[in-house]
């Protein structure tokens, strides 16, 4: 039974190592000398006062960064929708399942064997090209401080991603019985759980940290109050939050009623918009507060607006999760999809031995 699904996986096999060893072989050739060059010439570049233009060339030298992160994204669902779904699907339609289940070889061995040795064909060609990849893009991602910036396409978790969708493929091959119905539902359905996972889950997985401070205005001179303490920190929100502990709008942003921000009428009141109107008023000139200001009617303005808002007590609250909650991340989410492949996978079996007729 090993040796008949081995022979029935091994072209695909074969085809995917091919382009596996195609993809290592560039990044084998053109890695050395990103790491090296950013090593040697960006990190020393503040010495010399020209980060901007070094900055510039190390991105031309890696333009092919986006390709390769948009690559491991997409291989773990590829191998579920080519190698997951037709699993059980193309036997069913084919009706050569009735041949593959005899008294010595059971459904359930038929089905444990081959789904087993498809999973882990897949993670191992998905568990290689992500080091690959994550060993290429490490100084990329160092230069542009964007860790969690690609959290998907980078270290451990693809290789859950590809065990997952394997699993999901080769249910949903089971339930519906048709090849192109179940790869069409595994894009689906993986789709559907990234985005749940990634917007609801991983987010809360650990405990995220906050900075809170009081909330400034912004103005033409002045952009952001809070920053996180490591550029590469993910940020998760940036609220301004009143007294009550409502959220009042995000910074720079719109408020959860709509516009966040100041209605200054000719006569110089003002109401800030979800928040009240101002208790003090707004010195407008006589071209209006968008007209070309001078510097002093400029402060005087901002510091107008700025009583204001200090009258309504309001705080910027930034949450972020940081740099070193990254690989527990990592280890936490891939724990889940782990779980949901085995999860997934059991159920598959499950329906070939009882339900399958």
């Amino acid at each position: 039974m090993t040796w008949l699904a081995w022979r029935q996986l091994r072209t695909q096999a074969a085809v995917a190592v091919a382009l596996l060893a195609a993809v290592a072989i560039m990044l084998v050739l053109t890695g050395p000398h990103l790491r090296h060059y950013a090593d040697t010439v960006v990190n020393t570049c503040g010495a010399h006062h020209d980060c901007r233009s070094v900055t510039a060339n190390f991105q031309s030298l890696a333009h092919l960064r986006h390709v390769y992160s948009l690559l491991v994204s997409v291989v773990p669902v590829l191998l579920g929708v080519f190698w997951g779904a037709p699993l059980v699907a193309r036997e069913l339609e084919a009706g050569t399942y009735r041949l593959a289940w005899t008294p010595r070889v059971t459904r359930v061995r038929w089905i444990l064997v081959r789904l087993a040795m498809v999973a882990l064909a897949a993670v191992a060609i998905t568990g290689l090209l992500s080091v690959a990849v994550t060993w290429w893009q490490s100084p990329v991602d160092r230069v542009n401080a964007s860790l969690f910036n690609n959290f998907e396409a980078r270290d451990v978790v693809p290789i859950a991603y590809v065990a997952f969708c394997v699993a999901l493929g080769a249910l949903l091959g089971a339930l519906v019985r048709r090849t192109v119905a179940a790869m069409a539902a595994t894009v689906g359905c993986f789709a559907v759980v990234r985005y749940v996972v990634q917007q609801y889950v991983q987010p809360n997985l650990l405990a995220p940290s906050q900075l809170i401070r009081h909330y400034r205005a912004p103005s033409r001179a002045y952009s952001r109050t809070l920053t996180s303490p490591n550029p590469a920190d993910w940020v998760l929100s940036d609220n301004v939050v009143a007294p009550s502990g409502n959220v009042i709008g995000q910074y720079g942003g719109i408020g959860p009623n709509g516009t966040f921000g100041f209605n200054v009428s000719p006569n110089g009141s003002a109401v800030f918009s979800g928040v009240g109107r101002c208790p003090n008023r707004i010195p407008v000139p006589p071209g209006g507060i968008r007209s070309h200001l001078t510097t002093a009617q400029a402060h005087a303005i901002q510091a107008a607006i700025q009583r204001c808002v200090d009258s309504f007590h309001l705080r910027e609250v930034l949450t972020y999760q940081p740099t070193s909650h990254y690989w527990p991340l990592q280890w936490l989410e891939t724990g889940i999809f782990a779980a949901l492949a085995v999860a997934l996978g059991a159920a598959c079996i499950w329906w070939v031995r009882r339900r399958l007729r």
